[in-house]
């Protein structure tokens, strides 16, 4: 009932996690009917890769078909489909979010074709952002060169600019409200969670030999490059890609193939090392981005679709030669990345009673963490400090603990919570100052002899219902632009 979720209290040793005020959330929306439907969450997370990965394919498929015919848009398809980079993402890394985001940005450039931009494009569109956004924000972020390039090489074929510069706004408008629910709340609240290191990406540079060729392996990325567990190949189908590419614009430039291709190299340099000064001086600042081989998922979108604009110049006597050899090289080179090194059996009970994070650092973690208290084990979820006092627990929720104290004498309880801007302390019915009685980032209460009702809600902040308002207000535009 607590709709849409932001917190967690049994989560990060019981002392509560904002996750779902900052995490991804489409994974999520897709897979709950299979959760409705008593699938185990293993099986859930499981058809949510093999559907997105699917459709993935199609929306490549249906992006490239849309401007160079149905033979160019196969290509494209299963070039996306079968990069080095996906099969690590979903047998390696198992970045569900990421793994999603892919099925929406070439379903975003589909929408940006200036021939083509009418209503039904304008809500696809605003719809694509929006799933872009919901599936990996960091994604979002590190494809924002490639949408804003290829946008503004449509802007450049254009004859009506100003009427298509208007409808790429109004896309942009309702996409962001679409997701103001959750995009407002994250980003108000950074300052109240650790983060992530903002120098993290300084140890994960990759070199341009990684790229055309690295082992595959089934572990992380190391400082440095010379033990780094993980491949981080572009894929020699999609290198050959390229160099055909540069070929086909030396002879005739093209306005929307060149954008595809200057995204590329923006991703291939922004992995190197020698554009440390740019993530120093502009991506540490202003981004969200942690590790700058996350740029591959650009490296794995411009090939797939250069490949079908390539194909569609080639004349037809050589066009099955290359296509089939670029068919053929993809598969051979990522003949074994379907293997799995090892199979883990995660049971609904065990997730159930799982009181982690799904963050490799905690980075959502309050700014209020106690490192003593989250060190404890079996932490109860109040204690009495001082005093003797008997505590009953009424109920315990994502998002609320009520709590009956039989107070024997005065006495101090503590509820073992940390504070994250929402919660609100209440005893017998009435309001406490929350931020006063903390203690080791968890609230304590000063109770007189008798009996009290302590109650510890979760409420949302004024930007988390502002966020609740626009989008639904985006929602109903929406709805007006498919209904009217």
């Amino acid at each position: 009932g607590h709709i849409p979720p932001r917190v967690d209290r049994q989560l990060f040793n019981g002392l509560g996690y904002p996750l779902f005020t900052f995490t991804y959330q489409m994974p999520f929306i897709i897979g709950e009917p299979f959760r409705l439907m008593s699938f185990s969450t293993q099986d859930t997370v499981k058809l949510v890769f093999i559907l997105t990965y699917i459709a993935s394919g199609l929306t490549m498929y249906l992006f490239i078909q849309d401007l160079w015919g149905k033979k160019a848009g196969l290509l494209a398809g299963f070039l996306y489909l079968w990069a080095p980079y996906r099969f690590s993402v979903i047998f390696v890394r198992a970045s569900l979010g990421e793994h999603v985001a892919l099925v929406f940005v070439p379903l975003l450039l589909w929408s940006l074709n200036y021939k083509r931009l009418g209503r039904k494009r304008l809500v696809v569109g605003a719809l694509s952002l929006a799933g872009l956004i919901l599936s990996h924000v960091m994604a979002t972020q590190i494809f924002l060169p490639l949408i804003g390039l290829f946008g503004l090489g449509m802007f450049f074929k254009a004859k009506n600019k100003l009427l298509l510069a208007g409808r790429y706004v109004l896309m942009a408008i309702l996409g962001l409200g679409l997701t103001s629910y959750y995009l407002l709340p994250a980003l108000t609240h950074r300052s109240d969670i650790q983060g992530l290191n903002r120098h993290f990406y300084a140890d994960h540079f990759v070199t341009l030999k990684q790229l055309v060729y690295s082992p595959w392996g089934y572990t992380f990325s190391q400082v440095g490059t010379a033990n780094d567990g993980m491949s981080f190949q572009v894929g020699l189908a999609q290198w050959l890609v390229i160099g055909l590419a540069l070929i086909a614009l030396a002879v005739n430039f093209e306005f929307i193939s060149a954008p595809l291709l200057l995204s590329f190299v923006v991703a291939i340099m922004m992995m190197l090392d020698s554009s440390s000064w740019l993530w120093n001086s502009l991506v540490k600042r202003y981004f969200v981005v942690d590790i700058p081989w996350r740029f591959l998922a650009v490296a794995v979108v411009a090939p797939a679709a250069l490949a079908g604009w390539v194909a569609s110049r080639i004349k037809s006597v050589f066009r099955i030669t290359i296509v089939v050899g670029l068919v053929i090289l993809a598969l051979y080179n990522n003949r074994n990345y379907l293997r799995v090194n090892k199979y883990i059996d995660y049971p609904d009970s065990q997730l159930a009673a799982y009181r982690g994070t799904s963050n490799s650092y905690d980075e959502y973690q309050s700014v209020f963490t106690s490192q003593t208290l989250l060190k404890r084990q079996n932490l109860p979820q109040a204690e009495v400090i001082s005093g003797s006092a008997d505590i009953t627990v009424n109920r315990s929720a994502p998002d609320q603990l009520l709590l009956t104290v039989q107070s024997q004498t005065a006495a101090v309880v503590q509820l073992n919570t940390i504070y994250f801007p929402g919660w609100t302390l209440a005893v017998d019915n009435q309001t406490r100052d929350i931020k006063s009685s903390l203690s080791e980032g968890v609230p304590r209460v000063k109770l007189e002899p008798g009996s009290h009702l302590v109650t510890l809600v979760y409420r949302q902040t004024p930007m988390m219902r502002l966020g609740n308002i626009i989008s639904l207000i985006s929602v109903a535009a929406v709805a007006a632009l498919v209904l009217i």
